[in-house]
């Protein structure tokens, strides 16, 4: 029997796939971190939110405003993420990352441009938040032992690449017409958003949460998929009783941290 695939991918190239995905995420957050840096001080980006033109303060704010939306995508990802699952976790902050975007290039003067930018602002930050808090998790749960950690660190190194990206994007739409100056190089995020939602709409979901929803069937193809093996093979199983003896002894740790609240005051 040959090893199930995901998008007709298995193997190295699946896990290839799932890599690029998780630092496809990490490269959107490194460009949103860099991406107002020139924009907030252009005269085409003051001419239109008038209220930050010679106002450091007010500049500061909108720039800084993206974090506080990252901070209430992760916190909503610490109390709904393993209710969602990674895939769905990942895909609407996606989503909601775009959403935010659109907000925020469809500003206007004379129609409140600033508070609608703030708020698109914020909702592009939660959607990051969102996919921060959560890709880490999804490759980590996704990889092998022997190069986890590797994969990880490449994800935190593209964050500084995102930002290169954003800075060239920025120089070069400076060039173009006023209203480009800005627009462009906030809409661009939607490129990576989009990237996101194709690849995780064809990725398997985390072997991990399967299991912890007892879908033990998806979670052992998900593995063998990953390893480019038959789901019988001795590898799989291995790798199967890993996770499932790690979840059991997670659990077990919740019950005794609760039996000593209870007990110990």
């Amino acid at each position: 029997m040959p090893a199930p695939k995901f998008a007709g991918m298995s193997g190295n190239i699946l896990m290839r796939a799932v890599t690029s995905c998780a630092t496809m995420g990490f490269l959107l957050f490194g460009y949103d971190q860099g991406v107002m840096s020139s924009i907030i001080a252009a005269a085409p980006f003051n001419d239109v939110f008038t209220a930050t033109k010679d106002n450091s303060t007010m500049q500061g704010t909108v720039t800084a405003i993206y974090e506080i939306g990252c901070l209430l995508g992760a916190v909503f990802i610490l109390g709904a993420g393993d209710w969602l699952g990674r895939r769905w976790s990942i895909l609407l902050g996606a989503t909601i990352m775009i959403l935010g975007v659109i907000i925020q290039v469809t500003s206007f003067a004379g129609h409140v441009p600033l508070a609608q930018f703030i708020v698109g602002r914020v909702i592009t930050g939660v959607g990051n938040g969102m996919n921060t808090s959560t890709i880490p998790t999804y490759q980590a749960e996704c990889s092998r032992t022997s190069n986890r950690g590797l994969l990880i660190c490449i994800e935190g190194a593209t964050i500084a690449f995102g930002t290169l990206i954003a800075y060239w994007i920025d120089f070069g739409a400076s060039y173009g017409a006023p209203d480009l100056t800005w627009r462009f190089p906030i809409a661009f995020q939607i490129v990576f958003g989009l990237l996101i939602i194709v690849g995780m709409s064809i990725l398997p979901e985390s072997p991990r949460w399967l299991f912890t929803r007892e879908r033990y069937e998806e979670g052992e193809a998900v593995i063998a998929a990953l390893m480019g093996k038959e789901t019988s093979h001795h590898d799989v199983q291995l790798q199967k009783t890993i996770i499932l003896d790690s979840i059991r002894a997670y659990v077990m740790l919740i019950i005794f941290d609760v039996f000593l609240q209870i007990f110990a005051g």
